[in-house]
């Protein structure tokens, strides 16, 4: 039997308009409402060799079970189509011309044209228009059989808190484009909206419905929520075969879910047990991919194993598409990621870590090794804004200690230890004591062991810990400094003689007097770029957000440092004199943090059913 593998698409929708370039490039085609079809001019080309539309045919012969390929196209006019293979050399895509034909068809006709057997990374149609014409559509379609499907149904848990118009909107895409067709997909996929607000705008009247369904829970953050998603979609009738974990805020397409569903339906065996991880884009520049795998790099940061950047040229998809993601210490983000309920059921629910981390802990867990393709993907909200300590600082360092205790590796704990020693130091060093007291209060915590997080105490925690944020405020309130906000992200020379000073007396809060100290504020960024040229021997910084155009003021303040300092220090003695007893008691709880028991009784399900 033949199926449609990938469908063609339009940016038939006005928050696409602006991004035409992720669907075709050079003819701009105007959308004819009434025909259902995109038209284009006489004598312009339109390539559609774009993100969402290029065909990845090296993958879905390497992953799946396809026979004979071909691409099929519902299309009125004359017109020349050229069909294409790209691969890459170096930094540069190469070409391949498989098919170049003309057709006239004065009515809307479908053509089918057979994919020549090749080995280029992704294929890809041109279309040069000799008259005015009209597409109403097409895809990639492959022979199947129809004995080597797997079984799959597909569950998409998506956990939301007050992002209730992001909401509305994905159910009711997913609905109507998926839920009510009659086809394989539309009758297996699933969706289970977890509400962590607690104070429920959202319902289940408004939501459940055939194959929907809607959940009260607690505000237990990403890893309780994608948890309850997990566990209800083991419990549904019947029984889901995968979970796509989603997040709220995101902009998704169906023709993302329909290319997953079919991944895992044809998937060869060797792949089953394998994590579909789509990619981030960004919400604000919607040609700008920012990760799909990440890994645990040589600094102890979470970093994207295929690099952030445009994803328009040809040579910018296919460094995406043919980069490895078998890197160490590798994980899938969850905002969109698919897991086989086979790992869950092994391997165990989340770990109860509030946010951040989480995902990347079941990563570890698993051993996970993942598959990813141009198009399956989501447009998520942009981090910039939301920078906090408390998420950036507290969560994610205390959640990698925990992780390390319950996932040992060789040397995972030594570069997150020395990354966040690194942070302290430079928080500490542009007066910011609150943001260097939060990242000790995340060792702190983690040294009272599993108890600490067995209890259900986030809001508590979110509270107490949300109140060292910075207390950013509009920068027109900062005017009369006359802050040049282009030169933040830009890097000081540095002096040998300041360097050294700036090192001796941790920037004038050690032996230096204060009135030999420079005027400030001088102006430095709110998150991690660092520029100690800039802060060197000054009273007063002035941490700026570009982005967001907000601004706090930050003195020299010697009594405070000896505080924190003194806190650091006798945080550090402690941890080093006890943690492999912490990191033991954490070990052997580890699977019941994980078990069904233990989520039961912390998400407390029998009350919010």
């Amino acid at each position: 039997m033949e199926l449609k593998l990938q469908s063609i698409l339009f940016p038939d929708k006005e928050e696409y308009t602006d991004n035409a370039d992720l669907f075709y490039k050079g003819g701009l085609g105007i959308r004819d409402a009434e025909e259902k079809c995109f038209v284009f001019s006489k004598y312009s080309t339109c390539d559609f060799g774009a993100y969402l539309n290029a065909f990845s045919m090296k993958k879905w012969k390497k992953h799946t079970k396809i026979g004979k390929t071909v691409l099929k196209l519902e299309i009125k006019g004359d017109f020349e189509l050229v069909l294409s293979g790209y691969h890459r050399i170096e930094n540069s895509a190469k070409r391949n011309v498989l098919l170049k034909k003309e057709y006239h068809c004065d009515q809307k006709k479908e053509i089918i044209v057979e994919i020549p057997s090749n080995k280029d990374t992704l294929i890809a149609f041109e279309l040069r228009m000799y008259s005015e014409c009209c597409v109403y559509g097409g895809g990639y379609y492959a022979e199947v059989n129809e004995s080597d499907f797997n079984e799959v149904r597909l569950s998409i848990a998506t956990t939301t808190f007050k992002k209730e118009d992001f909401i509305r909107k994905n159910v009711k895409m997913i609905k109507d484009e998926i839920l009510t067709q009659d086809d394989i997909i539309g009758k297996n996929v699933y969706l289970h909206i977890v509400d962590n607000d607690e104070g429920r705008v959202l319902s289940a009247e408004e939501f459940e419905g055939p194959h929907i369904y809607y959940h009260r829970n607690k505000n237990v953050g990403g890893s309780g929520g994608f948890t309850r998603g997990m566990i209800e979609s083991i419990r549904q009738k019947p029984k889901a075969t995968h979970v796509l974990l989603m997040d709220d805020d995101v902009v998704v397409l169906s023709e993302s879910i329909k290319r997953t569903y079919l991944l895992l339906l044809l998937a060869k065996e060797k792949y089953k047990d394998y994590i579909i991880s789509g990619a981030m884009l960004c919400y604000e520049e919607m040609d700008v991919f920012h990760e799909d795998v990440g890994f645990l790099g040589a600094d102890g940061g979470q970093n994207s194993s295929k690099g952030h950047g445009k994803i328009v040229e040809m040579a910018e998809m296919l460094q995406k598409e043919e980069a490895k993601t078998k890197k160490a210490d590798s994980y899938a983000g969850w905002w969109y990621c698919c897991v086989p309920v086979t790992m869950i059921e092994k391997n165990g629910f989340a770990l109860p870590l509030f946010i951040r981390v989480d995902d990347t802990e079941f990563s570890f867990r698993n051993n996970a090794k993942f598959i990813t393709m141009n198009g399956i993907c989501v447009w998520h909200m942009g981090f910039t804004l939301k920078f906090n300590y408390f998420m950036e600082y507290y969560q994610v360092f205390r959640n990698f200690l925990i992780e390390e205790a319950c996932n040992p590796s060789r040397n995972r704990r030594e570069r997150i230890w020395k990354r966040f020693n690194g942070m302290f130091l430079t928080e500490i060093l542009r007066f910011n004591y609150d943001a260097a007291e939060i990242i000790v209060d995340a060792i702190r915590d983690y040294l009272k062991g599993p108890a600490f997080i067995e209890a259900e105490k986030c809001q508590e925690r979110l509270k107490t810990m949300s109140a060292k944020n910075a207390n950013m405020a509009d920068l027109a309130e900062f005017d009369e400094y006359g802050v040049d906000i282009d030169s933040i992200y830009q890097t000081d020379h540095r002096s040998l003689k300041d360097t050294i000073l700036y090192r001796l007396t941790f920037n004038g809060q050690l032996f230096w007097p204060k009135k030999w100290l420079r005027k400030g504020p001088t102006a430095v960024a709110h998150d991690w770029f660092y520029n100690p040229q800039r802060q060197c021997l000054v009273d007063s910084v002035i941490a700026i957000n570009p982005n967001a155009y907000t601004a706090e003021i930050r003195y020299l303040d010697k009594k405070k440092f000896r505080q924190v300092m003194k806190y650091y220090l006798e945080t550090v003695k402690r941890y080093k004199k006890i943690h492999k007893e912490v990191d033991k008691a954490y070990y052997n709880r580890r699977k019941y943090l994980t078990s069904y028991k233990f989520w039961k009784e912390y998400l407390e399900l029998e009350k919010y059913q």
